[in-house]
């Protein structure tokens, strides 16, 4: 077994965003899948609120780190034959950090999935009553008054 302190031989290349040590990049990889977590629980919880404001300002934040995570990730898939000597327990974290990752992130876009549904059938629902309540009434306009009439040649009011 590889010692956890040991450097790869593995190309860092212009893409690279992982560090060389085996220990670190299984750190930082961790470290970001926390830091979504962390995003995923907040997120949930403005979600259950119904904070749309809080839940729209998280968006910005998940999508720089989802946006190193992406990198990282890709960085450590392209040279995962760099770190199959790395330590077991640190890896069957970072596997059962991705996968509560995942199922934190399917929840709260079942969420939203549903308050979009909804927000969409009350729209199509208030559509609809609205055409319905203008089939059924009329709009009458001879009853309407003319502000720019002259009311002394109309004879309404009572001229000399």
């Amino acid at each position: 077994m590889m010692n956890n302190q040991t450097h790869t031989t593995r190309g860092t290349g212009a893409a690279g965003v992982l560090p060389q040590d085996t220990s670190q990049v299984l750190n930082m990889l961790i470290r970001l899948t926390n830091n979504l977590s962390n995003l995923a629980d907040r997120e949930a919880t403005a979600l259950a609120q119904a904070d749309m404001v809080t839940f729209a300002i998280l968006q910005d934040e998940k999508t720089l780190v989802t946006e190193q995570y992406i990198a990282a990730c890709e960085d450590f898939r392209s040279n995962v034959n760099s770190y199959r000597g790395a330590e077991r327990s640190t890896l069957d974290r970072l596997e059962r950090l991705q996968r509560e990752l995942g199922e934190k992130t399917r929840s709260n876009n079942n969420v939203v999935q549903q308050i979009y549904e909804r927000a969409r059938n009350r729209t199509q629902s208030s559509l609809v009553t609205a055409q319905e309540l203008g089939q059924d009434r009329r709009v009458r306009f001879e009853s309407a008054v003319n502000e720019n009439e002259d009311k002394t040649s109309s004879g309404k009011t009572g001229g000399l």
